[in-house]
């Protein structure tokens, strides 16, 4: 008997409730919308009030910091007057340089250290083509970031350890650098090796895309004792691209050999030109990276097969390409073009940059790149 009464309770229980009468199910409509509409009301100006706080937020988060104790004037190189020959060019330091005044989404970097490109000293060599002087140099440096100028892409930066690339100014005491522009530094990276991390880390990137966009599976490189060429000789196994790194001294030769390099060649040698010859028909190389200039370019041209490309990106011994065959320009297909790494990503495109993805992930051929 309780058995049957409880079970009869418990299903009296999820029974709905009786439905009101017609009538008053009408009379009681609007009074359920005007409880809908205050309750979405209420709802609205909750979240007004928490949009605007968190607005007022992000504006104090992203005002200016930094900055208070900074000196008034700074040192910084700048080229007076710029000369093809570098010892006659006028480059002096400006003692009581004013500081750089930012604006929103730029920070202030102390500068610990800056890197001496060839592009650097270019500036020293040949007159701007913007015409002012005097004017600053140094493109990339590293430092510690000391004060914002707002913005929400600047926000944690304050104190921050970072290796940066402005452009222009980094051989001062100070420099003015977009937000975007800069990498924060782990612990475990000193400031005097992080100062080169842009220029010549991402032309050797440039330089071995561009190879594997073409399906080239070896390329030649001279100036392979350069640091960029020591990296080059370090990140090429990663891409799956074989390099001939022509350098003119012996003692290179045996550095190069040391860091992993397979095929060294030294220019300077009575066999350069044999060794060449034979490295380009057992590799099948048609790609070439020449910073070297003047009859370099023109002779690796004359040695390669036809609808080979020579890229000129430097101009260590002379500002001129010469010895350049025409015959091998107009009818075996020769190509002479220049190669700067900011083009040279812009030509690669999205598409080959997305699918960027060094074998050295798989196999740690790049350890210690």
């Amino acid at each position: 008997k309780c058995l049957i009464s409880s079970s009869s309770s418990s299903q009296a229980s999820r029974e709905p409730p009786p439905a009101l009468p017609p009538r008053l199910q009408r009379e009681d409509e609007p009074h359920r919308h005007r409880i809908h509409h205050s309750a979405m009301q209420f709802d609205a100006v909750w979240a007004s009030l928490a949009f605007g706080a968190l607005g007022c937020l992000l504006l104090l988060a992203c005002r200016r910091r930094g900055g208070k104790d900074l000196p008034k004037a700074m040192r910084r190189l700048v080229v007076v007057e710029p000369n093809a020959d570098l010892a006659l060019a006028r480059v002096v330091v400006e003692e009581e340089a004013p500081l750089p005044v930012l604006k929103r989404g730029q920070v202030l970097i102390k500068v610990c250290a800056a890197s001496i490109n060839p592009s650097d000293y270019g500036a020293w060599r040949a007159r701007s083509a913007k015409g002012e002087y005097p004017l600053p140099t140094g493109q990339e440096c590293s430092g510690v970031v000391v004060a914002t100028g707002g913005g929400v892409s600047t926000l944690g930066l304050l104190g921050r350890r970072v290796a940066a690339f402005p452009g222009s100014g980094t051989y001062a005491d100070y420099v003015a650098c977009s937000a975007w522009r800069l990498v924060c530094l782990p612990g475990s990276v000193a400031l005097a090796d992080a100062c080169e991390l842009f220029i010549n880390p991402l032309t050797v990137v440039a330089m071995l895309l561009t190879a594997r966009a073409k399906r080239a599976t070896a390329i030649i490189h001279t100036g392979a004792s350069s640091a960029l060429g020591q990296m080059l000789c370090k990140a090429a196994p990663g891409f799956g691209v074989e390099v001939v790194h022509v350098t003119h001294r012996q003692q290179h030769v045996e550095m190069l050999h040391r860091l992993g390099a397979t095929h060294v060649l030294n220019s300077s040698s009575d066999s350069y030109g044999a060794q060449l010859d034979e490295k380009i028909r057992a590799l099948r190389v048609k790609l070439a990276f020449d910073c070297v200039a003047g009859d370099s370019a023109g002779a690796l041209v004359a040695k390669l097969p036809p609808r080979s490309t020579v890229y000129a990106y430097g101009r260590l011994s002379s500002s001129y390409l010469s010895a350049i065959p025409v015959i091998d320009l107009i009818y075996r297909g020769k190509k002479v073009e220049g190669f700067m790494v900011t083009r040279a990503f812009a030509k690669l495109g999205p598409l080959e940059l997305l699918k960027y993805k060094p074998l050295s992930q798989h196999t740690g051929t790049t350890k210690g790149c």
